[in-house]
């Protein structure tokens, strides 16, 4: 593949993956803040605690196969019969791994005390995990076939948003909004599998070989859930040692935050299978190149949507759950602010180290700050201070620890990168630069009523897009300037 087709590929990925997560952020933003308002605050409660309790037991379930899975198939795509074969092991090992998990979960569900009011809604959650062995999105990620995953993304989504709104009625209705969550879960991967099933026949395999792939899934587990000490861990401890309605206030900050990260991530996660297949295939320039551009024009998108999004905080909460979750505004700036750092975490990991076959190494950096995260956490709850900001603060703290270790990291195995580009320095010194923005505005335009605090919203959002195109074009940035040379042709 030539570098011209090659750009326009990854430029319609990134274009697929876009509109991918844009769905996945405002059919839940559809729903979200409906079912905020209209379970009572204890269902709604324990419904988080379900899923904080889902977080934990869905990455044994998975157990490494999806990047694992993607990053190798998207290696060896060209070798039909070592695509078919690695497929029929992965698969089968899911299997194993799902109805394992599973029926622990199950059993524990059933033996707690504490699940005992809500049992039911505990059991219906099984089927995500149950029904996890079907999620093959990593062999259609692997042959980038994301005009598929967004279709069935779509209806997925759109199924999911109509019944919600059809039966989600009652306060107490938080059995049944757990049911459509679980249902749609599981239609989503059985189609999943059936798209990958239908370009991927299965082969036989020996046991043994069953057996070798244990080693190298492992490895990638403790990679990829090493997020299971981070905030995977800081919902646990605030599950069982916190407040009643902090969780909540740590899963609403953190879901609104995620579903915008998800869109601004999009033109990274597109560029990782083929940033791979090109370091496999010894083709640094290009892998250098692509890596500069990705890593760019992500960050050009995520670092204003970050800063906004924490100079919007009382707002956006306002939004999605009126004043009854307003109290979460504050654990919202602090995500917000949180997750631009951690933009860089997502660069030197996927892009370069895991991109590069470093996992091992990545994997030690992911457990030392981990481990330092746990620690802090249990600091916290030893002398009494467990809050979800405290949480966010201290991860945030855990996540700066990781990107020092990365960079040192990537120094000695010899890759050239380096995030202190002035393209990316420039991009979080106009992102700042809206605080005085946003400060003036408020200033003038209360937040009372829907009126006031939509005006102020639109306004800041207006005032502070403009600002940064314009400093980007008198800047001549060079992504800006490409977006304009596009727009005249």
């Amino acid at each position: 593949m030539n570098g011209e087709s090659m750009s326009k590929s990854i430029k319609a990925n990134a274009f697929f993956k876009t509109l991918m997560s844009i769905v996945n952020i405002v059919f839940p933003l559809l729903t979200a803040p409906y079912v905020a308002r209209v379970l009572s605050m204890d269902g709604y409660t324990e419904y988080n605690k379900a899923v904080s309790m889902i977080s934990w037991f869905s990455p044994f379930a998975v157990f490494g196969v999806y990047t694992y899975g993607m990053r190798t198939i998207s290696q060896i795509k060209n070798n039909k019969e070592a695509v078919s074969k690695l497929f029929s092991q992965l698969f089968s090992f899911s299997i194993f791994a799902s109805v394992l998990v599973s029926a622990v979960y199950f059993v524990i569900v059933l033996c707690v005390p504490s699940f005992r009011t809500y049992k039911t809604m505990y059991v219906v959650t099984t089927a995500q995990l149950l029904f996890i062995c079907f999620a093959t999105d990593w062999a259609n990620e692997a042959y980038e076939s994301y005009g598929f995953i967004l279709v069935k993304t779509f209806f997925c989504r759109l199924l999911y948003v109509i019944s919600v709104f059809i039966f989600v009625k009652k306060a107490d209705d938080v059995l049944i909004y757990v049911s459509l969550s679980s249902l749609s879960v599981v239609i989503n991967n059985v189609l999943t599998f059936a798209y990958a099933k239908s370009k991927i026949k299965f082969s036989r395999f020996s046991f043994k070989e069953e057996v070798a792939l244990v080693k190298p899934l492992f490895i990638v587990f403790l990679l990829v859930n090493s997020s299971m000490l981070y905030t995977i861990f800081d919902r646990f401890v605030l599950t069982w040692f916190g407040d009643k309605l902090s969780l909540t206030y740590y899963n609403v900050s953190q879901t609104i935050v995620l579903a915008v990260v998800n869109v601004t991530s999009s033109v990274l996660l597109v560029s990782i299978p083929r940033l791979s297949h090109l370091w496999a295939e010894n083709q640094k320039d290009e892998y250098y190149r692509m890596l500069n551009k990705t890593s760019s024009t992500f960050l050009a998108f995520h670092t204003p949507c970050c800063i906004g999004l924490a100079c919007l905080s009382s707002e956006v909460i306002y939004y999605y759950s009126g004043m009854k979750y307003i109290a979460a505004s504050l654990p919202f700036l602090l995500f917000s602010l949180r997750y631009y750092f951690s933009a860089f975490d997502m660069i030197l990991a996927k892009q370069v180290l895991l991109a590069t076959g470093n996992e091992k190494v990545l994997t030690k950096i992911y457990y030392i700050g981990g481990a330092y995260n746990v620690a802090i956490k249990i600091l916290l709850v030893v002398i009494g201070k467990l809050t979800p900001e405290l949480c966010i603060i201290t991860t945030a703290t855990a996540d700066i620890l990781i990107i020092v270790l990365q960079i040192h990291a990537i120094k000695k195995i010899g890759i050239t990168y380096s995030i202190f580009s002035k393209a990316n320095v420039k991009y979080l010194v106009t992102s700042f630069l809206f605080v005085p923005i946003v400060l003036f505005i408020k200033h003038f335009i209360p937040f009372d009523g829907i009126k006031f605090i939509t005006l102020r919203t639109v306004t800041t959002m207006g005032a502070c897009a403009l600002f940064y195109i314009i400093m980007m074009i008198i800047t001549r940035d060079e992504l800006a300037l490409s977006i304009l040379r596009r727009t005249k042709k």
